[in-house]
């Protein structure tokens, strides 16, 4: 495996020499914001997790329950990912045959593409981790020892929770029929988000946020003390941070001990299954599945039909792009799980949720359109340039891929913005102002998508998450953030108006309309730029 690896660092190095001076300023530019992107997930961190630890009596433990629901919440969706990635990567990967081909074992083939599962899985869970658990570390005055510590313990945690997806995803390829692929995708996801949900209702997440179910504070307390899925490796995790902060040695040792172990035990029992059935998996999932024998009856269409019934045709047959589809259904229910066992009577939040919700639901839209909306151009690869040659106008593919891709976006936040909405019991001017913010900003997040997509293609790539990690995927992602920054500034100032007792229909018109005009400019720039793109693009 070491051939491959130095092939790949290698290649790298080549990609990295071969940029060009604008190339060099553009990824300067990235590596600065990704830079603020982490300051500002510790900063905001640091402020939630030092209000939570000067409570009274029970804050440092609720600080704990957070931090173990936050890890398993981290284990359970690493697992789900590498799952969904172990079948792009390992079986329908562009290289796999070439690889196989050459004078390299299939046993190492099979161990370097589990790792780079693991990899694409689990490194932005990592990202999000550090500057979480560095400020948890600033917040409990934890000493040098705590940042080493974690950041070494981290690795055998995502590592188990990527090898097990990743051994899960082989069983299923070497017992599953190919041409079943989207059932066993579809059974894939709902087993690990069923036990996701199942593990969250145990925990009884509703009982963290307010402590008037208990009849005694001992009992809330206790509660909050009591471990969270204590054989999973999150809890064993969690408790070595904790011991870290402690100082106890001992208990760090032994969770660490259980860490590795539960790294290598998942690494030798993928190791084991890709030897016994690897091979077996991948000829099934190479073969073609049966095809009807059907005649067809050929007559002129129309071509904007004719490209959404394409892309239509190649979303069902191809795994990797039904997969994203049960990433973002999890993201949706485990949303509206959420809202619905929180108690906002007690709280007194509808006035701030109103406007929080609205950007956790556009968020939740953004991270649908990057998964299913922004590949849309890359996913063409080796054969865009049929598409270029066709007697189809560049304008209607372009339109076409917006509107395809708008869709999943536009469902997913209205259901979201609905939903919510009504379980909060939003009176209906904010319900409907919300609503149509969420129809012109589900907009702008599908164009600037597909702009992005266009303007920063990905063709060469082994599976759907290299697309969504590159460049291209980045700029995107700031792009719709400060999107969605300025339309909570602007949708802030109605609902405040509202919820002040001031006459508020004569201003929701106004900012109705203001926030329809400025989306629509949004979109429109987004729109002219990837056209333009899309025009001097050759493939």
């Amino acid at each position: 495996m070491k051939y491959l690896i130095k092939i790949s660092l290698l290649s790298f190095k080549n990609k990295i020499s071969a940029l060009k001076f604008s190339d060099n300023l553009k990824a300067a530019f990235f590596i600065f914001i990704g830079i603020n992107l982490v300051i500002i997930i510790y900063g905001a961190s640091y402020w939630f997790l030092k209000y939570l630890n000067s409570v009274a009596v029970a804050g440092p433990l609720i600080v704990n329950k957070l931090l173990a629901l936050f890890f398993l919440t981290a284990f359970m969706m690493t697992a789900l990912s590498c799952v969904i990635v172990s079948f792009s990567t390992l079986y329908f990967g562009k290289d796999i045959r070439w690889l196989l081909s050459s004078p390299i074992s299939y046993k190492s083939v099979f161990a370097f593409k589990a790792f780079s599962a693991s990899f694409y899985a689990s490194w932005m869970v990592f990202a999000v981790s550090v500057p979480f658990i560095a400020a948890l570390g600033a917040v409990k005055n934890a000493g040098i020892s705590f940042y080493a510590g974690s950041v070494i313990l981290i690795v055998p945690f995502l590592a188990s929770a990527g090898f097990a997806g990743s051994s899960f995803a082989v069983i299923v390829m070497k017992f599953f029929p190919a041409a079943k692929i989207r059932n066993i995708i579809f059974i894939t996801g709902a087993l690990f988000f069923t036990a996701l949900l199942v593990i969250v209702r145990l925990v009884q997440p509703e009982k963290f946020v307010s402590s008037e179910g208990f009849e005694q504070l001992s009992q809330y307390l206790g509660y909050l003390d009591a471990p969270t899925a204590k054989f999973l490796p999150s809890w064993w995790y969690c408790s070595a941070l904790m011991s870290l902060i402690a100082g106890n040695l001992y208990k760090t040792l032994f969770y660490s001990l259980l860490l590795a172990a539960s790294a290598a035990a998942a690494f030798y029992i993928l190791k084991f299954l890709g030897g016994r059935y690897f091979i077996d998996g991948l000829n099934e999932g190479q073969a073609f599945a049966r095809v009807k024998n059907k005649r067809e009856n050929y007559k002129k269409r129309n071509p904007l039909f004719t490209l959404l019934h394409k892309d239509l045709k190649v979303f069902f047959r191809d795994s990797g792009q039904w997969s994203q589809v049960l990433i973002l259904a999890s993201i949706v229910l485990v949303y509206l799980f959420s809202m619905y066992k929180l108690s906002f009577e007690t709280l007194k939040m509808h006035n701030t949720m109103a406007v929080v919700n609205c950007a956790l639901v556009w968020f939740v839209a953004t991270a649908a359109a990057l998964r299913l909306s922004f590949p849309l151009i890359s996913l063409e690869g080796e054969s865009f340039w049929f598409l270029l040659s066709s007697p189809v106008s560049r304008l209607k593919l372009y339109i076409e891929k917006i509107i395809f891709g708008s869709v999943p976006v536009f469902l997913t936040s209205a259901v979201l913005i609905s939903a919510t909405n009504y379980m909060m019991s939003v009176s209906a001017p904010v319900f409907a102002l919300t609503l149509i913010s969420t129809v012109f900003v589900s907009l702008v997040i599908s164009c600037a998508a597909v702009s992005a997509g266009t303007i920063l293609p990905k063709f060469n790539y082994s599976n759907i998450a290299q697309i969504e990690s590159s460049l291209g995927g980045l700029v995107f992602m700031l792009f719709s953030f400060f999107a969605i920054i300025a339309n909570i500034i602007i949708i802030m100032q109605p609902v405040r108006i509202f919820y002040s007792g001031q006459n508020f229909q004569n201003a929701f018109a106004g900012y109705a309309i203001f926030i329809a005009l400025f989306n629509l400019l949004i979109a429109a720039f987004s729109f002219f730029a990837g056209y333009n793109a899309l025009k001097r693009l050759e493939k």
